[in-house]
């Protein structure tokens, strides 16, 4: 085994097992069935085509933290219906059943070590409202950049999202400016800041924090963009290249730094730890 190879063995090795995630009974890209136990030790990549399954924020803490390393911080914090939403549900309603089915809200944030080096580590789920930046989200955002920036501590983001928060209006919407403002106090102070984008991350996400990484990585075939074609060829009147809101696409375009499979990517960050003191 070579060097790589065994570094990368050992870097899985030091991540806690991922949570069994349930899954089609064939894999939407190439047609194979799927094994769950063959899935998750493949950290939910096909083993066949390379389609790469979503996660859900646990199982990106698993798949990045050292094992028994996280330490959540923040996770009290809940989101209240502030604007009375009643549509198409009571927004209130939608909160406290995902908060019963063992949902935290769109994003996760604490601490951990990755390959013995201390990090921050946020994790978008899209399973909550689509990922949606809420309050809540940008206030655990907010608050965990402003500590990495006066402890030094590298900052690792993994995105999953649709933007803003729509049943919070214009407050979903003032998150993006006051994470990006925190976003520029990590970087004033020197903080390396990796930006993880997988599918989908979209709308003010994507046109915000997500592509502000000192690196920018995407996982392969992860869909990334502001807003859906349909909407932009609407307003436009343009014929879209196809594929342009793919990771290729947007590493092609300069969007993004590399497109690297989920299988290699604790190994990419413990070498970037490394590279940024």
């Amino acid at each position: 085994m070579s060097a790589l190879a065994k570094a990368s063995s050992e870097l899985r090795i030091a991540g806690s097992k991922l949570p069994v995630i349930p899954l089609p009974t064939n894999c939407p890209g190439c047609g194979v069935a799927l094994d769950l136990e063959t899935m998750r030790k493949h950290n939910y990549v096909c083993p066949d085509c390379g389609h790469h399954f979503r996660l859900g924020a646990d199982a990106w803490i698993a798949l990045v933290a050292d094992r028994g390393s996280w330490q959540e911080r923040w996770g009290d914090v809940r989101s209240h219906d502030l604007l009375n939403w009643k549509v198409p549900k009571p927004y209130q309603e939608v909160v406290e059943h995902l908060l019963e089915e063992g949902l935290n809200e769109a994003v996760r944030t604490g601490t951990c070590t990755l390959a013995g080096r201390p990090i921050w580590l946020a994790a978008f789920d899209f399973r909550f409202v689509g990922g949606t930046l809420s309050i809540v989200a940008g206030e655990r955002l907010a608050r965990g950049m402003e500590q990495a920036a006066s402890s030094g501590l590298p900052y690792v983001l993994i995105s999953a999202s649709g933007g803003a928060r729509m049943q919070e209006g214009v407050l979903a919407l003032m998150q993006l400016a006051k994470v990006n403002a925190a976003l520029g106090r990590l970087h004033a102070a020197g903080v390396p800041y990796f930006s993880v984008l997988t599918d989908p991350t979209f709308g003010g996400t994507a046109a915000s924090l997500a592509l502000l990484g000192d690196v920018n990585i995407a996982e392969p075939g992860a869909a990334i963009g502001f807003t859906g074609p349909r909407v932009i060829k609407q307003a436009t009147y343009a014929d879209l290249p196809p594929g342009f809101q793919s990771a290729e696409f947007q590493l092609a375009h300069g969007q993004v730094d590399l497109v690297l499979p989920r299988t290699e990517l604790r190994r990419l960050l413990a070498h970037l730890l490394e590279m940024y003191p």
